[in-house]
């Protein structure tokens, strides 16, 4: 076959696995340019990329395999030219993950984001493992894959948020790897959102309180404090966990959010009642290392060099409100949105809540006190005028 025959055919000569002494190894192809009408020769260096493995045998199997990936490219209709080849390109996904966490604790992520990107883009890669795909590279995974991902994680039968935040980790890890040219598109655009479902929670009126402190008097003290904190001073659960000695000011009746800690990363004081701060006292009163964690990881969450779980809170309560017959729709965070709540029935204006509970804005506020109260009926039979 003369040579103008195989570019019309072909429009291209397969990529090949090339090496020297120097370079070491290399892929070379040639592909056509019909501006030129010459078959165009491109290579790509992966010497670097080659690096990790350790014996020869490693490294020419792998220059195979990353050929055998552009030659399926081509066969597909793909062209480089106007484009620039890198051998980023060509990065293993297991390989992707770990450069993109570095990068972002690099950046001084909080060490919770920088959990939940490991953990989202980890059951990722376990799903590709488990459906072929774990041998693609970071330029071969392709938009119609991330479309069976999603369709898998809408299959499970997530709830809008689980699914929304998969979609929000998964867009900015390939933002990022398209950003340092790991790939040519970011496969995760063109997604929807699903629709934000209301609220279950629901208010703790005083007595559901009231039952919720003597059981944890009883038999989790710590908890109570929790509950405490969460209600009166508008500490968000993740946020207590990681309250040091160090940031709490009894003597001036307020604890120290820092901005590595806040949910809206910045920082902020949080100002503790009467009773927190007898509660407190008695509970770190044997403790005075000031880098130790109010609560920490011991049977008694007594303060410690290593903070409580992520998830102990939360199944603390869920345990307690099975033995109290608490509803399903009383949560934790309920008593945060319960402590807003009353701080306004009690007549404090809205801006000093605002700044106390850490709302960006008194429309954000009206999203945490929009629950139903079962004391409404009460109020209204004792204090509606007459007509």
């Amino acid at each position: 076959m003369s040579h103008s025959e195989h570019t019309k055919i072909a429009n291209y000569y397969p990529a090949v696995v090339r090496s020297t002494p120097r370079s070491g190894y290399y892929i070379e192809y040639y592909v056509f340019d019909p501006a030129t009408d010459l078959m165009m020769r491109k290579f790509v260096q992966i010497k670097r990329l080659l690096k990790r493995f350790r014996s020869n045998r490693e490294r020419a199997l792998e220059a195979q395999r990353i050929c055998d990936e552009i030659n399926a490219k081509l066969r597909g209709g793909w062209s480089p030219l106007h484009q620039q080849e890198d051998a980023r390109l060509y990065t293993p996904l297991s390989v992707l993950k770990e450069k993109f966490i570095e990068a972002k604790k690099a950046e001084g992520c909080r060490p919770t984001t920088v959990t939940q990107y490991s953990s989202v883009v980890g059951l990722w890669l376990r799903w590709c493992e488990d459906n072929g795909h774990a041998g693609l590279y970071s330029s071969t995974y392709l938009h119609s894959h991330a479309v069976r991902f999603m369709d898998d994680e809408m299959t499970k039968g997530n709830r809008h948020k689980s699914y929304n935040n998969t979609l929000k980790v998964m867009r900015s890890f390939w933002q990022w790897s398209l950003e340092h040219c790991y790939c040519k598109e970011n496969p995760f655009v063109g997604f929807k959102t699903l629709k934000k479902e209301p609220k279950i929670r629901i208010l703790v009126p005083a007595e559901e309180r009231k039952r919720v402190s003597e059981w944890y008097a009883a038999t989790r003290p710590a908890m109570n404090i929790v509950c405490h904190l969460v209600y009166s001073s508008a500490i968000r659960p993740a946020e207590i966990r990681f309250i040091q000695l160090k940031h709490i000011h009894l003597d001036r009746h307020y604890i120290e959010i820092p901005e590595e800690n806040a949910k809206n990363h910045k920082m902020r004081v949080a100002c503790l009642t009467p009773e927190l701060v007898s509660l407190m006292s008695e509970h770190i009163s044997s403790d005075r290392q000031p880098n130790h964690y109010l609560f920490g990881g011991n049977v008694d969450l007594l303060p410690d060099v290593k903070p409580i779980g992520p998830s102990y809170f939360q199944k603390s309560w869920e345990r307690m409100r099975n033995a109290t017959g608490l509803p399903k729709e009383m949560q934790l965070y309920s008593l945060r949105d319960t402590g807003i709540t009353d701080l306004i029935h009690a007549g404090v204006d809205q801006l000093t809540v605002r700044h106390h509970v850490d709302h960006s804005s008194l429309a954000i506020q009206d999203i945490y006190t929009d629950h139903y109260d079962p004391t409404v009926s009460s109020v209204i039979w004792e204090m509606a005028p007459k007509f």
